[in-house]
């Protein structure tokens, strides 16, 4: 089990790197997410969130998403069936650097790794 980020607050927002497990210099396919945490550290609430799928020094591989409530990612125009699109199981986990969440594409699953947790709260 993951520990607790000291240091953050009920309703502060993070930054949150993901990369894929074992691909951690894979920048071209690192997930950034901006998402509200609550006491225990975990992603709350039902609202969107926004995020990126790419690395923003080469914005050919730059895929912006909305996370959405169940966890969809939504590319907006270029998003498919909503029973196709891809899934980001981070909702209801605890934000910490080592804790793995899985992505899932279809039939497809893969494991990332939160890289860092950042506060994006003054």
């Amino acid at each position: 089990m993951h520990q607790i980020q000291k240091g953050f607050s009920v309703g502060d927002i993070v930054r949150v790197t993901l990369v894929p497990q074992g691909e951690e210099e894979a920048t071209d396919r690192q997930i950034v997410l901006d998402l509200t945490i609550d006491a225990r550290g975990v992603a709350v609430g039902p609202f969107p969130a926004f995020g990126r799928i790419g690395d923003f020094r080469r914005p050919g591989t730059l895929f912006p998403f909305t996370l959405m409530g169940d966890g969809r990612l939504d590319y907006g125009a270029h998003a498919g069936d909503v029973s196709t699109q891809d899934k980001l199981a981070i909702r209801n986990e605890v934000l910490a650097p080592g804790a793995e969440i899985l992505r899932t594409a279809g039939d497809r699953s893969e494991a990332f790794v939160i890289a860092t947790v950042t506060s994006l709260t003054a």
